[in-house]
């Protein structure tokens, strides 16, 4: 076999007539082959000297590693997350195993290119996954592949060099519901509990674990306040307690009609606000179904969480500010109060058109 030496990496010529290149790796402390052959000597040079500049700009790849599959990488990421609520996890773990996996796991990583990515996300929108899946399922793949990116596995991560659209999150105009749509809905419960629940959910805009998971000892009826410190989730059949969706604990100010309100459901006794009947916490699903029937008898349609966008339209019809209404819904960011939260309430366009007719008329 013909050899060729130089000042740095070498070339040889194969039994086959084809030309491997090699060169010192310094984290390896040995000689490395190029992922791939090549037809000419000069080729050969080349690549040499491409990955020479690459090693001295810091943006090499280790070939031995890049041909490592991507399921080399997803405990890593797995472990990363585990801080996450179970309900994320959940579906972070489905991604992988039912969509990501299947596709990508065994391939190496170097090989996954930009329009593979397009393919597999054409192949998953023909496929009816939905879109919110498409996209939390290739915000897994991005992630995994940020941590082949870090290990010098591949020097760009080649979804971000994808080209195909992804498919659009259908929008639907949710309701806002009036004070007076509150209160029909609250009195179509059967039971006080679930009557005040409902009002606690529209006046101070708690989510629904959160609300779930209120103790009385949060609730300071003299001061009017209380302290949302925890939410209950439901997942897989298991009721998780931890923080909340922030994992921030904030102060709520409550209006002087839910005050009375919980005075009379006061029972110190009890370590829930809303427990069941057996004093534990409730079950977000076994509680729709009153909300279902309670809607179904006042005509009320809405969803419960609807009810929290009434709280934050209500705010800012009174006057609140959006950063009032951010820090009142517990929101990190208040860019996601004022595009999914602060809805305009029916009638709110008569209203206005109302308070220009004023303005004008002062004009003469």
């Amino acid at each position: 076999m013909a050899r060729s030496r130089r000042t740095w990496g070498a070339v040889r010529k194969l039994p086959s007539g084809r030309y491997q290149a090699r060169y010192l790796d310094d984290d390896a402390r040995q000689m490395l082959a190029a992922p791939q052959t090549f037809a000419t000597k000069r080729d050969a040079d080349v690549w040499l000297a491409r990955k020479r500049t690459q090693l001295d700009a810091g943006t090499a790849t280790n070939e031995k590693i890049g041909n490592q599959p991507l399921s080399q990488w997803w405990p890593a990421y797995w472990r990363s997350v585990q801080s996450n609520k179970e309900r994320t996890k959940t579906g972070y773990e489905a991604a992988w195993r039912l969509r990501v996996e299947p596709r990508f796991g065994g391939s190496p990583v170097r090989r996954i290119k930009p329009a593979h990515i397009d393919e597999w996300v054409a192949d998953l929108v023909e496929a009816g996954v939905s879109a919110s899946k498409v996209i939390e399922t290739l915000g897994v793949l991005k992630r995994i592949l940020d941590l082949a990116v870090r290990d010098g596995a591949v020097a760009v991560n080649p979804c971000s060099l994808r080209s195909a659209r992804l498919p659009r999150r259908p929008t639907t105009d949710r309701p806002v519901l009036s004070p007076s749509e509150v209160q029909t809905l609250a009195r179509a419960m059967s039971h006080d509990s679930d009557q005040v629940l409902v009002k606690l959910l529209a006046y101070t805009g708690l989510r629904i674990g959160e609300a779930l998971a209120l103790r009385w000892t949060d609730v300071d009826l003299d001061r009017k306040v209380l302290t949302v410190r925890q939410s209950v989730e439901d997942t897989g059949g298991t009721l998780i307690v931890g923080p909340t969706k922030t994992y921030a604990t904030r102060t709520v100010t409550l209006p002087n009609s839910l005050v009375t309100d919980l005075e009379h459901r006061l029972d110190r006794s009890a370590a829930l606000v809303f427990p069941n009947r057996s004093g534990g916490y409730q079950r977000y699903r076994n509680w729709r179904r009153t909300w279902d029937k309670a809607c179904a008898a006042s005509g009320v349609t809405a969803l419960p969480h609807d009810l929290r966008a009434t709280c934050a339209s209500l705010l800012i019809d009174s006057g609140a500010s959006p950063k009032d209404v951010q820090q009142h819904l517990g929101h990190q960011d208040v860019n996601t109060t004022l595009r999914l939260y602060a809805r305009v309430r029916p009638g709110r366009s008569a209203d206005l058109a109302t308070r220009l007719d004023a303005l004008i008329s002062e004009a003469g």
